[in-house]
């Protein structure tokens, strides 16, 4: 395959637009296809600019389905997902980001304070594999150390 660059000097949009036909034509039409003529062009055209739009969010069908999976989760993993989901209501802090990688400090507290509050109230029999699962899949030693801190706060 020959590829030819060449530098020609810009002489408008309308020979451009006529060049890049032309190429098109060469190349999407098959063989021995007659060659459909391109329609003239006008002697000027008008140059329009269009802009992107940020894509749209679909808030309500996010939130429905959030809510759904929300059920399934404590459908599948039992009172302990429930108690999560009950408390992040209360608090006011979504769900996602208590179980997700968020490290403000305020969603971390809640955090350290629901392992606590599981590990001690809600099932005192958990191990701490099973206690960090429930919040993201993180590590034991994450839980554990969510536990301790929780409770030199409270001065437990």
């Amino acid at each position: 395959m020959n590829i030819h660059v060449t530098d020609r000097p810009f002489e408008g949009i309308v020979a451009l637009r006529a060049g890049y036909a032309a190429a098109r034509r060469r190349l999407f039409n098959p063989p021995g296809a007659a060659m459909i003529a391109a329609p003239a062009a006008p002697a000027e055209e008008m140059v329009t600019v269009r802009r992107r739009l940020p894509p749209q969010k679909l808030h309500f069908h996010d939130s429905h389905v959030f809510a759904y999976r929300r059920w399934q989760m404590a459908a599948a993993n039992g009172p302990c997902t429930a108690y999560i989901l009950m408390r992040c209501g209360q608090e006011g802090i979504p769900y996602e980001l208590v179980v997700g990688p968020c490290r403000k400090r305020k969603v971390t507290h809640l955090r350290q304070m629901l392992m606590w509050e599981i590990k001690t109230k809600v099932k005192p029999t958990i191990s701490y594999p099973e206690l960090s699962k429930l919040f993201g899949g993180r590590d034991h030693t994450t839980a554990l150390h969510g536990v301790r801190a929780h409770a030199e706060r409270i001065g437990a």
